[in-house]
């Protein structure tokens, strides 16, 4: 996932980026630990899957997880809510027509609805957290790196019908948003990512 790439970017681990296409993935999915991917393949072969696990022991390579217990339980509470951003938008609209799909994620994402509900907790808790911006402690963790990425993607054209702007009115998840974008480690990766490769809008600097 793109917050384990920030994460080892930021670490100034060298890694190799592999990127599987759907032809790819058709072949090497019976082969994967649970039929899905991400997956982290180690120097001695080991490999690990499963996107919060992958990054939190990046994390902890990195210094980018707590080695307090009760931080570390923070960043795991607040990644673990954030992962019902995706499950949630996904959700919204199932089984409908496109147009009355689109509506409904619409409605997931503003005010009052169930997207827009926990985003609006987890720029809460940013603020909560004093004038660090960033979501546990004072410096940045993996928590804030999915939260970025998570972000991100919500409003990248990836779910149709959520709006471009949708997070635009959290102050706070900006702050954070920008936080991560600004670190020179980042900025390096975006920078020198092969043509190939197209981020969305989203994933430009703030």
């Amino acid at each position: 996932g793109e917050a384990t790439r920030l994460a080892l970017s930021i670490g100034k681990v060298n890694f190799t980026d592999e990127r599987i296409s759907f032809a790819q993935w058709k072949e090497m999915k019976p082969s994967t630990p649970w039929g899905a991917l991400p997956m982290l393949s180690l120097a001695d072969g080991t490999t690990i899957a499963q996107q919060r696990a992958i990054l939190r022991f990046v994390g902890k390579e990195t210094g980018l997880y707590p080695t307090d217990n009760v931080a570390a339980a923070k960043v795991d509470e607040i990644m673990d809510a954030v992962e019902d951003i995706g499950a949630k938008t996904t959700a919204a609209g199932r089984g409908l027509e496109q147009a009355e799909k689109e509506e409904a994620r619409k409605i997931a994402v503003a005010e009052g609805g169930d997207v827009h509900g926990i985003i609006a907790k987890i720029d809460q808790k940013i603020a909560d957290n004093g004038q660090h911006g960033v979501i546990v402690g004072n410096s940045l963790t993996v928590a804030d790196l999915f939260i970025y990425a998570t972000c991100n993607n919500l409003v990248s054209g990836l779910f149709d019908g959520v709006p471009s702007d949708a997070i635009d009115g959290f102050s706070n998840l900006t702050a954070l948003r920008r936080a991560v974008r600004s670190h020179p480690e980042v900025c390096k990766w975006y920078d020198g990512l092969d043509s190939s490769i197209v981020m969305p809008a989203s994933y430009r600097a703030l």
